[in-house]
């Protein structure tokens, strides 16, 4: 890979000592950011428990106000990224954190259920093209042979935002209720938004947009980093990223990632908004706080699982290892619904099911991110997320509809994990198998390394 090329002697001492740099000061920023947005995201499973009291929300009610974040998500995602790559990563990122911040805040003073649902909808279209911006900003910092680490890295922040925020709102919950005449419920919403302010001040007063604006890189970084960045996206811009925004809409691989990404996400979000709950139901007698430290250990197990794979996987290319992730989760999803009335069975089950689905998320990630440049990217990645990102309405709405028309039953909801994991597998293997059959001479060689590189253009194959 072009990453990897050794151009002259203490190339590699070069290039270790750029993306150190590169991730010390990028990684940590861009982690925090995305813990904060999940946590402000899905904390309203546990203000769950307060909103059923302060406005009678039934399963499936909390199940739209769940999902509805996502309609103004997918709404405003490919605009968002088109305006990122107009006014630069800096710019647009502080815009979004500040604003998703300021709303995120604002639910704690909801006065009914329609209120809620109002501010959650605006909350999606706030926090739109922050993930597929960070995406495409580390396509502008990471070369190929690196890039995998950096996406695995920064996803670790889901889990990991449910790590922190089980054990918090379970806390504000049970210390912070009553306190200033306010519910524990709207402390969850409250304290969850200003975090999201912070960063964005930090944000725009510490990152750069590109490599070449990176004043803490020397002349040398800065060079090669831009010189092996620009190498890689004429190689991906010449074989089969789309050339434009529009073409993007048209491309049946892209298409392909988006219907995979919603399969994989619809298998995913259920956990993060129906855990405290399905775990409040196997145990017995449990506290605000036990749930949440009940709920926050698959999401730990996960973020140790994301992170050592992220190290682990060699070709960002292969679709194996999500389709392996993908597998595992199946078949723990279906052990977890047929084990709930042994609690400790079905607490190890639904472990290494977060641990599998989770993992498969930025393993998935790395499939777009190797082929797609310039309008291609701006528009695919944020398409992909978008569009995938339905499931964070569809399944969370699926699964609190059958929780109602079953009586509450936590094994038959798991169906809608179970059934949409095997159909994620089944697009990718199809997209893996089909890409297998049409590679040969349609793909260029690579030069050798140290071998001078043919210019792109309409006559090569």
């Amino acid at each position: 890979m072009v990453g990897k090329q050794r151009e002259r002697p203490g190339d590699d001492t070069l290039q270790a000592q750029t993306m150190r740099k590169v991730t010390v000061r990028l990684i940590p920023l861009l982690m925090l950011g995305y813990v904060v947005s999940y946590i402000d995201r899905i904390n309203i499973g546990f203000a769950k428990f307060g909103m059923e009291r302060s406005f009678g929300m039934s399963a499936t009610q909390y199940g739209f106000a769940a999902g509805i974040f996502f309609l103004g998500y997918v709404l405003a995602e490919v605009p968002s990224n088109i305006a990122m790559a107009r006014f630069g990563a800096r710019v647009w990122l502080t815009r979004i954190m500040i604003t998703w911040g300021i709303i995120a805040g604002s639910l704690a003073f909801a006065g009914n259920l329609e209120t809620v649902y109002v501010l959650r909808f605006l909350l999606g279209i706030a926090e739109a093209g922050y993930f597929p911006g960070i995406l495409l900003y580390l396509t502008h910092w990471y070369p190929n042979a690196y890039r995998p680490k950096a996406v695995a890295t920064v996803m670790v922040a889901i889990p990991l935002a449910s790590v922190l925020g089980g054990p918090l709102n379970g806390w504000i919950l049970s210390a912070l209720g009553g306190v200033l005449g306010l519910d524990g419920w709207r402390w969850i919403f409250l304290l969850g938004g200003v975090p999201a302010v912070v960063l964005g001040v930090v944000f725009f007063l510490t990152v750069s947009d590109r490599p070449a604006d990176a004043r803490w890189l020397t002349a040398e970084q800065r060079a090669w980093l831009a010189r092996t960045l620009a190498d890689e996206e004429r190689d991906r811009a010449a074989t089969t990223s789309p050339a434009s925004h529009r073409a993007v809409f048209r491309d049946r691989k892209v298409l392909g990632l988006c219907a995979a990404y919603f399969l994989l996400l619809s298998g995913a979000y259920p956990l993060a908004y129906w855990m405290p709950s399905v775990i409040d139901n196997v145990g017995e007698d449990l506290s605000s706080v036990q749930v949440g430290w009940l709920s926050a250990l698959p999401f730990l197990l996960a973020a140790i699982c994301m992170f050592v794979t992220g190290r682990l996987v060699r070709d960002e290319r292969s679709s194996v290892p999500v389709l392996v992730a993908l597998g595992v989760s199946v078949v723990t999803f279906v052990l977890t619904a047929v084990s709930l009335g042994t609690p400790l069975l079905a607490l190890a089950a639904i472990c290494v099911a977060t641990m599998a689905a989770q993992t498969a998320k930025p393993l998935f990630w790395s499939l777009p991110t190797a082929f797609l440049a310039g309008a291609g990217a701006t528009s695919g990645l944020a398409l992909i997320n978008s569009l995938g990102n339905l499931a964070g309405f569809a399944s969370p709405f699926a699964v609190g509809w059958i929780q109602d028309a079953s009586g509450g039953s936590d094994g038959l909801s798991m169906s809608v994990m179970i059934a949409a994991n095997v159909l994620a597998m089944v697009v990718i293997a199809g997209m893996w198998l089909t890409a297998r059959r049409t590679r040969g001479s349609a793909v260029p060689e690579r030069p050798a390394p140290g071998a001078s590189r043919p210019a792109p253009g309409p006559s090569r194959p």
